[in-house]
C-alpha cells in the first residue's frame, strides 16, 4: 500500500494508460461491426442478384448447349431415316420390276408360240408415241410383222406389231396408230369389224365396218378374229365406249378403249410368229386398188 501511496502518480497513469487501450479496443470494435453490417446491407442486394444472374445464365447456356445436341441427334436421324426411305423405293422398284417380269414369263408360258421379252427404251413424242422401240432386234429373231403383246391382269393384250428391226432394236407400231388395221370380233356377239387408230393424237381405237343392226353396248370385250395373218386369234383388244353410224350409213362404227395404257407400258412380249405372207399381199393388193 505504500508503494502505491509513494508512487499514485505513476500508478495513476498506468491505469489511465491501460483505461485509454481498452476503450479505443472496445470502441474499434464497434465501429468495425457497424461499418462491416451497414456495408453488407448495401452490398447483399447486388450479391444476390449477381448470384441469380448467374444462375440463370449457367441455365441458358446449358439449355443451348442441350438443343444444339437435339438438333444435330435430329439431323442424324433424318439422315438415316432418308437413307431408309431411299433403300425401302429401291426394293420396292425391284419387287415391282420382279411382278411384271413374273407376269411376262407367265404369259410368255402361255403363249403356243415361241416369245421374246423385250423392254421400251423409247417412245417417239414428235409423234405422239405412234412408234416404240424395244431393246430386241434380228439377233434375238425378230421379224417385221411379229404380232407384240403384254400383260393385263391375267391375260394377254395387243399392243402392235414390228414394222421396222435392226441388229439389236425394233420398231413397233401400235393399235392406237391409224395406219395399223386389225381384224376383230366382238367377244359376245361375235360381230366382225376393222380396227385401227381413231385418230393421229388420240389414244382411242375405232372399229369399221360393224354391221348396223349389231347391238352394241359400253364395255362389251373386243378381241382378235385372227384374220389377216398377223395377230392370233382371241387376244385381248379393250373395250367398247359408244357406238355410231358411219358416214355412208350402210354400217356403224363403235370406239374401243385399249387394255394397254401406252402411258404406262415398261416390257412387252414379241411373238415369234411368222405371218401369212399370202394374206398379207392379198390384203395389200386389195389397199392398193
Amino acid at each position: 500500500m505504500e508503494f502505491f501511496v509513494k508512487h499514485k502518480t505513476i500508478v495513476l497513469f498506468i491505469l489511465f494508460t491501460l483505461f485509454c487501450f481498452i476503450s479505443l479496443s472496445i470502441q474499434s470494435s464497434g465501429v468495425t461491426d457497424v461499418v462491416e453490417g451497414a456495408g453488407n446491407a448495401v452490398i447483399f442486394p447486388f450479391q444476390k442478384l449477381y448470384h441469380a444472374v448467374q444462375t440463370n445464365v449457367s441455365l441458358l447456356w446449358s439449355g443451348f448447349s442441350q438443343l444444339r445436341n437435339a438438333q444435330q441427334e435430329l439431323e442424324k436421324t433424318r439422315q438415316r431415316l432418308q437413307q431408309y426411305e431411299s433403300v425401302a423405293e429401291e426394293l420396292e422398284e425391284i419387287k415391282r420390276e420382279n411382278e411384271q417380269l413374273r407376269d411376262l414369263l407367265g404369259l410368255k408360258q402361255r403363249l403356243q408360240y415361241d416369245t421374246v421379252l423385250a423392254t421400251i427404251i423409247s417412245k417417239d413424242p414428235d409423234n405422239w408415241f405412234r412408234t416404240i422401240i424395244i431393246n430386241r432386234g434380228s439377233s434375238d429373231g425378230i421379224e417385221v410383222n411379229m404380232p407384240v403383246v403384254a400383260f393385263f391382269g391375267d391375260e394377254k393384250a395387243i399392243v402392235g406389231k414390228i414394222i421396222e428391226v435392226r441388229g439389236s432394236i425394233s420398231r413397233i407400231l401400235p393399235i392406237i396408230s391409224p395406219d395399223l388395221k386389225i381384224g376383230v370380233v366382238f367377244q359376245e356377239s361375235r360381230y366382225p369389224g376393222l380396227l385401227s387408230g381413231y385418230s393421229a393424237i388420240g389414244k382411242l381405237c375405232v372399229i369399221d365396218y360393224v354391221d348396223k343392226t349389231a347391238t352394241i353396248k359400253s364395255g362389251d370385250i373386243v378381241i382378235t378374229s385372227g384374220q389377216g395373218g398377223v395377230f392370233p386369234q382371241g387376244l385381248l383388244v379393250g373395250v367398247a365406249v359408244k357406238s355410231f353410224p358411219s358416214e355412208s350409213g350402210a354400217f356403224q362404227r363403235v370406239l374401243v378403249k385399249p387394255y394397254i395404257n401406252f402411258d404406262l407400258i415398261e416390257n412387252v412380249v414379241v411373238i415369234k410368229k411368222e405371218p401369212d405372207k399370202e394374206i398379207l399381199k392379198l390384203i395389200q393388193d386389195e389397199s392398193q386398188l
